[in-house]
């Protein structure tokens, strides 16, 4: 490791501490980062809030079937997030039919490695768009796809807000995901998806090719989560727990 990153992550470790040793109550987004928080001796409680689902954004959009097999990736790509063997299987797959698109950041070293794999108008890359666009491309998609990388097995604990956007668009969800991880769990929970180890291209072809061959047979629906995974799910949720936590200090 570069001696610059070493100081690096030293500093960043300090700097947790320090914080760690003066909170009241850490608030984690998944229960692997809580794990990470106890082990900094912190003075005050350790909890687990998830992020939590927004499906009132998605109020009158809509999705509508067009001749090729939509697959979408929002968001930005930083540290070890990889579009590359998603586009491999793509390109491995043979199906002429499925365009897959990312809105949003895409690094230049990465569109210079797509670009030799020839795949034409099969993929495009579009910049950021205002947050509603964004939303309206979700919902009018036939699936999604969710890139969270093992990242030394870090990444199993990863469970970030965008899971739960993906999960109000109510649309299927490829997720290259660690499959033991906290994200795989609640797709398969919510039967909101396929699962395939993020790097795994030979598995990346077949989750593609099962939701492409489901599409094409006319039976690949929406995603809706039940009445209770709704509840359980959406940020109302989050919210209270969050204000029954800031109650409990403030008594």
């Amino acid at each position: 490791m570069h001696a610059a990153v070493r100081a690096k992550e030293k500093i960043s470790d300090q700097v947790a501490r320090l914080v760690a040793r003066q909170a009241d109550v850490i608030v984690a987004a998944s229960d692997a980062i809580a794990d990470e928080a106890r082990a900094l001796d912190p003075r005050g409680v350790v909890t687990t809030i998830l992020n939590g689902a927004d499906f009132d954004d998605f109020a009158g959009l809509e999705y509508r079937r067009d001749t090729r097999f939509r697959i979408t990736h929002t968001g930005s790509f930083f540290g070890k997030r990889d579009p590359r063997p998603f586009l491999q299987a793509l390109a491995d797959s043979g199906l002429e039919d499925v365009v897959a698109r990312f809105v949003g950041d895409f690094r230049s070293s990465d569109r210079e490695w797509a670009a030799r794999l020839d795949l034409g108008d099969r993929l495009e890359l579009h910049p950021y768009v205002p947050r509603r666009q964004s939303l309206a491309l979700q919902r009018d998609s036939d699936a999604l796809l969710l890139l969270i990388p093992e990242a030394g097995g870090r990444g199993r604990g990863v469970l970030s807000g965008k899971v739960f956007e993906y999960l109000a668009a109510e649309r299927p969800i490829l997720a290259a995901v660690p499959p033991e991880g906290a994200a795989a769990e609640l797709i398969q929970e919510t039967s909101a998806g396929v699962v395939a180890p993020p790097d795994d291209v030979p598995a990346l072809v077949a989750a593609l090719r099962a939701l492409h061959d489901a599409w094409a047979a006319g039976a690949l629906d929406g995603t809706p989560l039940s009445p209770a995974d709704r509840e359980r799910l959406g940020r109302a949720a989050r919210i209270e727990e969050l204000a029954d936590l800031l109650r409990g200090l403030a008594a």
